[in-house]
């Protein structure tokens, strides 16, 4: 078996040397010979060595004025002017340019399965169709990629925009009830007036967070009653509440004359209240925010029943081991009048004393505020007004 050099190492950005640099590695792998061959040829990069590759060996075959001293250094003379390149000059030369070679190929490898992965779901998308063409409508079939572009595109371009799209590009994307199941199998089908506590639990185990901010704001809606077959409830009226809390499923039933007495004395909803928990990580300061719940009220509700609320959602969100320190809702009056008394700002709940609690915060203020900013020392939590 005849004896193999080990391949020539050479530096990851070995193909982007030019001027001193490049000629400083051609020194240091061929030699000083081809170190000023490259210099009298006026080849200063590795690109321009790589593609005139073939004709630097053959200079050495006539002679050349500007070459006479460096020909006769490097190779061997015959008495009948014959001259042939030393074996030694010729094999470092050799593995240069195998290795160059070798590199510039790892790098097209590289650049196309970057190519692929950067088009690996128009690849994907665009054969789902194809296939799907070719079927009945009955039979179409979806990818786990293209199910999740339709649930991004429904989540954020919503029911028209995913409408439009299913229409223009048939085969393309799911109906909506095959949508609509594959939502619920990941978890993203929210129920009305339904707390989130145990996917609360899950977004802190997975985002690593203990602390955490609540917000609250109500979003007017156009009055509209639907039926969700999969839990028999109508939505659309104001849910009742509480001690605060909505009553979720609360209009659920298998008879039609009590629908229709909803329908002839209940208050439909025209405002959707959302709960939005905010977790606050030093490491990452936009992390995303988690939806708790979203439910439809009406007007019709008091200071005590969000303070009441506030404090249910307290307590049941440290179960999810998430500590709520603040809560953030808009400049409605019952809104202000319960910040007032859960932080006891000139408000106080009667015969209860939210203070006394062994999970307050101790809040440390510096002795010379005392003259002009009011705050209680120990709060359960603070509250924020947004500022629009």
């Amino acid at each position: 078996m005849l004896p193999t050099f080990p391949p020539l190492a050479l530096p990851e950005n070995v193909l982007s040397f030019e001027g001193e640099k490049f000629f400083e590695l051609v020194n240091q792998t061929c030699g000083e010979i081809f170190k000023e061959l490259m210099e009298v040829l006026s080849i200063n990069t590795v690109h321009k060595l790589l593609l005139v590759e073939n004709d630097i060996l053959a200079v050495f075959q006539k002679k050349y004025k500007e070459l006479e001293k460096i020909t006769q250094r490097a190779c061997l003379h015959l008495d009948d002017d014959t001259i042939m390149l030393k074996p030694g000059l010729r094999l470092d030369f050799d593995r240069f340019i195998e290795a160059l070679h070798a590199l510039t190929k790892s790098f097209q490898l590289n650049e196309n399965d970057d190519s692929h992965n950067s088009y690996s779901f128009l690849i994907a998308f665009i054969e789902n169709i194809f296939s799907n063409l070719v079927k009945n409508k009955n039979n179409y079939r979806y990818s786990e990629a293209v199910m999740h572009f339709a649930q991004s595109l429904y989540i954020l371009g919503g029911r028209n925009v995913y409408e439009f799209v299913r229409l223009n590009l048939p085969g393309a994307i799911p109906s909506m009830p095959t949508l609509s199941e594959s939502l619920g199998k990941a978890g993203a089908r929210i129920e009305e007036g339904e707390f989130r506590y145990n996917e609360l639990h899950d977004h802190q185990k997975s985002c690593g967070y203990d602390i955490a901010v609540c917000s609250e704001d109500a979003t007017a809606v156009i009055k509209k009653v639907t039926y969700n077959a999969a839990t028999n409830t109508f939505t659309g009226f104001s849910l009742p509440l509480e001690r605060g809390i909505p009553v979720a499923r609360h209009f659920q039933t298998d008879s039609f004359d009590e629908l229709k007495n909803w329908f002839e004395n209940e208050d439909k909803t025209n405002y959707l209240n959302v709960h939005i928990v905010q977790p606050l990580i030093a490491s990452s300061p936009y992390s995303s925010p988690f939806l708790l719940v979203a439910y439809g009220i009406s007007n019709n509700f008091e200071a005590i029943d969000v303070l009441n609320r506030w404090i249910w959602m307290f307590e049941k969100s440290k179960q999810s081991n998430v500590h709520i320190v603040a809560f953030s809702t808009d400049c409605d009056p019952r809104y202000l009048l319960a910040m007032r008394l859960a932080t006891g700002f000139f408000a106080k709940f009667v015969n209860i004393s939210l203070c006394d609690r062994k999970d307050v915060l101790d809040i440390d203020l510096p002795k010379d505020w005392s003259a002009w900013f009011f705050m209680q020392t120990r709060q359960v939590f603070f509250c924020f007004q947004d500022p629009t």
